[in-house]
């Protein structure tokens, strides 16, 4: 039996309904750059089973630290796109001795409006009835530029990723989405490094204008908007995302 402690690592945190394989990219070039990380799939997605009971953002983030844990992981620069940036407010609500640092992809820190909850309700109920497979195409419609849009190989592979979601995870997960709660109140308090970045075409899910509102509230954070990507600047723009994100965390590592 091997123990490995790595004191400091990237942390990659994924959006719904994905899982870690849509940071693919980074990992290639953090392993260029001999820079640690460690990539999480939340219960229900990829490859972790579905754990008993409901969820919320902060059963997940307690999921997240557990796992964190027992790699004996001191600090992390939490790397969270959509819904993991959800969990990255929550680690600094209640774990912020975890973070050395912050990139907050294509997030919000609003709660949900009270429309915005009926429709994952909505949501939930359909899927029930009719399994997950309208879900994605919707997601995939929503959450992709149109330069995405046009790469074919891009698209199979998003739907190949999205497809690994069980639907109780996506059940479960809509619900601990529309129930989370506000977090404008710590955009003053985040106190370490902080990289924001926005997909140019999000139009439908977390527009430039709202995902620049985490920059503005956070004392020094940098804040860039990544062409030719939408809600999935990572995956649908590597180039120009690692071109942004390797120089950050190469400075806090």
């Amino acid at each position: 039996m091997y123990r490995i402690s790595i004191p400091e690592a990237v942390l990659f945190l994924h959006a719904f309904p994905l899982n870690k394989d849509m940071y693919k990219f980074q990992f290639c070039a953090l392993e260029e750059e001999g820079i640690p990380y460690v990539a999480v799939d939340y219960p229900g997605f990829g490859d972790s089973p579905n754990l008993p009971g409901e969820y919320t953002v902060e059963r997940l983030t307690d999921y997240v630290v557990n796992i964190l844990s027992e790699l004996r992981i001191k600090k992390v620069v939490a790397v969270g796109d959509s819904m993991g940036g959800y969990i990255m407010f929550d680690l600094w609500r209640r774990y912020r001795e975890l973070v050395k640092g912050f990139v907050f992809v294509a997030t919000r820190a609003e709660a949900d409006t009270e429309e915005g909850k009926k429709t994952r309700y909505t949501l939930i109920e359909r899927v029930k009835k009719e399994g997950k497979d309208f879900l994605i195409d919707v997601m995939l419609e929503n959450q992709t530029s149109p330069s995405t849009k046009k790469d074919e190989k891009k698209m199979r592979t998003l739907r190949c990723i999205m497809e690994k979601a069980s639907t109780e995870g996506i059940v479960k997960t809509l619900k601990a989405l529309a129930e989370r709660r506000d977090n404008r109140d710590l955009l003053p308090e985040i106190s370490v490094p902080t990289l924001v970045v926005a997909g140019k075409d999000d139009e439908k899910v977390t527009p430039p204008s709202v995902v620049k509102k985490i920059a503005e509230g956070i004392k020094g954070a940098e804040y860039h908007e990544i062409e030719n990507s939408a809600h999935l600047p990572p995956f649908e723009n590597p180039e120009a995302f690692n071109g942004v994100l390797i120089p950050f965390l190469k400075k806090l590592l």
